[in-house]
Order: C-alpha cells, then structure tokens, then sequence
C-alpha cells in the first residue's frame, strides 16, 4: 500500500495523472496527503545516517530477527506508537525502516526507550557508579529498587560450511544487576544469590517453587528472584 502511494505522490508531481477524472484526481491526491502528513509527523526519526547491510553470512546479528518488528518508541521525548525496528546486535544500532523504505540508524543520545519483542530497550550511559557496564543499548528486565539490564552483543567469525568457509554470528549475553548502587555482573544462579544475601535460603526455596532454571531461562530467572527478593526485604 505504502509502495502505491508513494507512485501515485510521484506521478502526481510529474503531472502523469493530469487526464485523470477530477473525482479521482481528487481522491489519489487526498491519498497522497494523508501519506505525507504521517510520514511528516514521524519525520524526526527519519532522518539520519543509512544503515549499512552485513556481509552474506550463515545468520544474522540481529535481535531476534533481521525482519523489522513492529514497536513502541520514545524518540526525544516524543512518543511514536507504531514504528518498525530491529536492533543490530554487532554494531549496537537501533534500526528504524521510514515508510519509503529506508533503514535508518537512529541517534542513541535520543532514543529514551523502544519497546518491540516484548522487550524494552534502553541506551544506557556507564555511569561512576561501581562496576558500571560500558555505553550502549540493553534490555530492561526489571526496575524498581534493583535493575536488571541485559547485554547481547554479535561476534563475527569464520566457520566451515559444508566444506566452505563462511560468515558466522554468536552472540554474547551479560545479565547486571544494579543494587545498592554497585553493579554487578550475573553469570549463574550461585552469583547471584551471592548478591542477594541475607536471604539466600528463602530465595532457593523460592526457586525450587516456582521450578526457575537460570539455565533454561536466565531472564525468568533473574528478574523474578529479584523481584522476589524485595518483596521479602519490604517484610522486614
């Protein structure tokens, strides 16, 4: 639909529609302004530099997919409802496709969160507090009193396939919990309950409850041991 429009707004200013009746003439040039009154809207997030395309490879380094997702974001304050993005997980860019079909890459310094996949993505900035984790973007697990940030990053490397040499992605995931003010990096369930003393007996029965599993689901787990966590310390 988006593709049509754009021909007829091309069309239209070129003046090859001129022997159209004045009705439909009336109704495509209508059309056309209804586009560029949207896309006028969302104009800030348009504009900025060209995302790249990545080398052919065996997958790709984006989160979840390389297909656009539809989302929420807040750009500079300013709330777009229904956007298409995907985040490029080796480049640390969040990825915005205009309705003519640009990719652009969007300023991190604006972006104040984006919501796609079900989960929000934030640009966090290293701070002075203890341990911080470096610039970029990560996925807000949880926040209240404690925050859990989540950090994927893609590798490239070669692999052989089917007797070739080809392109290939791993990625690389942190989870840091943020207590106290001191930053912590969470690389399985024992550290973590390390850092959630005094209550470390009442979160394992907790765990076993509930069947977490930090290895089967590190997300779960994390963010519902924390959440846990300060619902016992509120008890006090």
């Amino acid at each position: 639909m988006i593709r049509f429009i754009l021909l007829i707004i091309i069309a239209i200013c070129s003046g090859h529609l001129s022997a159209q009746s004045p009705g439909n003439q009336q109704t495509i040039e209508s059309a056309a302004i209804d586009y560029l009154q949207q896309a006028g809207s969302y104009s800030a997030i348009y504009y900025g530099k060209a995302h790249e395309a990545h080398p052919q490879a065996l997958n790709n380094p984006y989160l979840k997919s390389e297909e656009f997702s539809k989302g929420r974001l807040s750009y500079n304050g300013i709330i777009y409802p229904e956007v298409l993005l995907r985040l490029d997980l080796n480049r640390d860019e969040l990825v915005v496709q205009s309705p003519d079909f640009r990719n652009i890459v969007l300023t991190p310094d604006n972006v104040d969160f984006a919501e796609f996949y079900d989960l929000t993505i934030i640009y966090f900035r290293s701070d002075s507090f203890p341990n911080t984790p470096s610039t970029g973007y990560y996925a807000l697990l949880y926040s209240d009193k404690c925050r859990v940030l989540k950090k994927q990053t893609a590798f490239s490397m070669d692999k052989i396939d089917d007797g070739k040499l080809r392109l290939y992605y791993y990625t690389k995931t942190n989870f840091f919990l943020f207590k106290d003010d001191v930053y912590y990096n969470i690389k399985n369930k024992r550290g973590l309950l390390k850092v959630l003393q005094p209550r470390k007996k009442e979160l394992k029965h907790f765990i076993s409850s509930n069947k977490l599993s930090f290895r089967r689901n590190p997300d779960e787990f994390i963010t519902k041991t924390v959440s846990k966590y300060e619902k016992l310390s509120e008890s006090k």
